[in-house]
C-alpha cells in the first residue's frame, strides 16, 4: 500500500533487486568469456590446420595461385584470433570486476568455482 501511494520501493527490495542484477550480470559475463576462450581455441586449432594445408600443398607442387588462397585463408584466421584475444581479455577483465562484486552472494556455488578457476588459468591482462 505504500508503494502505491508513494511510488517508492521498499529499501529490502531494491538491495535485493540489487544482488540479483549482480549474480545475473555475473553469469552473463561468465558466458561470454567461456564461450570467447572457445572461440579463440578454435582458431589456434584451424590455424595449425590451415599452416599443415599450406606447407602440404607447397611441398606437393600445387599451384601457386591455389597456395595463394590457402595463404589468404590463414592470414584470415590468424587476423581473427588477434580479435578474439582482444575480446577475450576485455571478457576477462569484466569478469574479475563481476567476481568481485558478486562473489560473496554467489560465495561456494558451482559457478563462481568454475570462474575462479577460468581465471587462474587465463589471467586477464593487468593495464
Amino acid at each position: 500500500e505504500l508503494r502505491r501511494r508513494t511510488g517508492s520501493v521498499p529499501r529490502e527490495q531494491t538491495l535485493q533487486t540489487a544482488m540479483g542484477d549482480a549474480a545475473r550480470q555475473f553469469k552473463i559475463k561468465h558466458g561470454v568469456a567461456k564461450r570467447t576462450l572457445k572461440e579463440l581455441q578454435s582458431y589456434d586449432k584451424e590455424i595449425a590446420q590451415q599452416k599443415d594445408k599450406v606447407e602440404k600443398m607447397t611441398a606437393e607442387g600445387v599451384e601457386p595461385t591455389d597456395i595463394r588462397q590457402q595463404t589468404m585463408v590463414l592470414q584470415e584466421a590468424e587476423a581473427c584470433k588477434v580479435d578474439a584475444r582482444r575480446r577475450l581479455d576485455g571478457a576477462l577483465q569484466d569478469l574479475e570486476e563481476q567476481v568481485d562484486i558478486a562473489g560473496e552472494e554467489l560465495k561456494d556455488t558451482p559457478e563462481l568455482v568454475e570462474a575462479l578457476a577460468l581465471l587462474k588459468e587465463h589471467p586477464p591482462p593487468q593495464n
